[in-house]
C-alpha cells in the first residue's frame, strides 16, 4: 500500500493508542462467544412507548447482563417520507455534538443547509456513553458480539415502527454501524434498502490483520479463528439473494481493508471513495450523496395515516 495522508491518518492514531492503552486491549479477558443466531434469540429488550422525537433508552437483558442501547428520533418529516435508521461508528457519541469530536450522523444528515429528505433515527450501541465505559467492557469478545446483536434487535424494532407508519425503511451505518447494518440484513433482511459504509461482512479481519490489530490483545491475535467464528457472517449474508444492499468502501482504508471487505460482498457491486477510514469518515458530503442517491430509489407512498 502506497503511503499517503489517508494511510497515515489511519495508522498513526492506532499506533499511538496502542502505547497509551496497552493495559486495556480488546478481548484481553476471554475469547468465548455464542454464535449470532443463538445470541439474537437469547436477548430480551424492553421497548419504550414512542411518543415523538427525542431520546429513548432500551434496556436489553443478555447472557452478558444488562446492556444499555438507545435511539433518538431526530426528525419526523411525515409518513410519506422514507425512514433512515442510522448506526454510528466505533466509539462515537451519536447524540452529542462537540467541537473536535466525531459525530458522523450529524455530519452526514444535519451538517448540510439542505434538509435531508427522510425521517431520521440514530441508534446508540451499548457501552457508548463514554470512551472509558467502552474500554472497560470490551475485554471480552462475547461482549462485543453481543453488542452487535443488541444493536441489530434495536434496529429491527425500529424497522417495525417505521413500517407501521407505511414508510420505506433504509438501514445504514458506518464502520461498526456498517457491520450492524449488514448483520441485520443477514438475519432479518426486512428493510427496503441497506447502505453499509466502510464495512463488510468479515469484522474479525479488522482485529487480526489490519493496523487495528495493535489494539487487540495478543491472545486474540494468536487465535484468529476464535474471532472469525464469533464475528464473521459472510455466509449468512450471502444466503440473502435480494438486490437491496449498496455498500461503500474506501480504497486506502487501513482498518476496513478494501480488498478483503470487497471480496466479502461476493458479486455485489461496491462503490469506492479514494480515501482511508478516517478521511472517509470525514467525507460527509460523499457519504450523504451515496445515501441520498439510493433512497431516491424507494417509490413514493401515498400515506394518509
Amino acid at each position: 500500500m502506497t503511503m499517503n495522508r489517508h494511510v497515515l491518518m489511519d495508522s498513526l492514531p492506532v499506533k499511538l493508542a496502542s502505547r497509551l492503552f496497552w493495559k486495556t486491549k480488546l478481548f484481553r479477558h476471554s475469547l468465548d462467544s455464542m454464535p449470532y443466531d443463538k445470541l439474537l434469540k437469547s436477548i430480551e429488550i424492553k421497548w419504550p412507548m414512542i411518543t415523538g422525537t427525542g431520546v429513548y433508552e432500551v434496556p436489553a437483558q443478555t447472557p452478558r447482563g444488562i446492556f444499555d442501547p438507545a435511539f433518538r428520533i431526530t426528525c419526523w418529516r411525515g409518513n410519506s417520507y422514507p425512514t433512515v435508521i442510522y448506526h454510528h461508528g466505533n466509539n462515537e457519541r451519536p447524540f452529542n455534538r462537540w467541537p473536535l469530536v466525531r459525530n458522523t450522523f450529524h455530519d452526514i444528515f444535519l451538517g448540510d443547509k439542505r434538509p435531508f429528505p427522510a425521517n431520521l433515527i440514530v441508534v446508540r450501541a451499548p457501552f457508548h456513553r463514554s470512551f472509558w465505559q467502552y474500554l472497560k467492557y470490551m475485554g471480552q469478545l462475547s461482549t462485543f458480539s453481543t453488542l452487535m446483536a443488541v444493536s441489530v434487535l434495536v434496529i429491527e424494532n425500529l424497522r417495525n415502527y417505521a413500517a407501521s407508519k407505511s414508510c420505506g425503511v433504509v438501514v445504514s451505518g458506518i464502520s461498526l454501524g456498517g457491520w450492524v447494518t449488514n448483520l441485520h440484513r443477514a438475519y432479518f433482511n426486512s428493510a427496503d434498502l441497506y447502505l453499509p459504509l466502510l464495512a463488510g461482512t468479515t469484522p474479525a479481519d479488522v482485529f487480526t490483520h489490519s493496523v487495528y490489530r495493535k489494539l487487540t490483545d495478543q491472545k486474540a491475535r494468536k487465535n484468529p479463528r476464535a474471532l472469525e467464528n464469533a464475528l464473521d457472517f459472510k455466509d449468512a449474508f450471502a444466503a440473502r439473494q435480494t438486490n437491496n444492499v449498496f455498500p461503500l468502501l474506501a480504497r486506502f482504508d487501513q482498518l476496513i481493508r478494501y480488498e478483503k471487505q470487497k471480496a466479502s460482498y461476493g458479486n455485489i457491486p461496491v462503490a469506492v471513495i479514494e480515501r482511508g477510514h478516517v478521511t472517509g469518515s470525514m467525507a460527509a458530503s460523499e457519504l450523504r450523496r451515496h445515501i441520498q442517491d439510493h433512497i431516491a430509489l424507494i417509490p413514493a407512498k401515498n400515506v394518509n395515516k
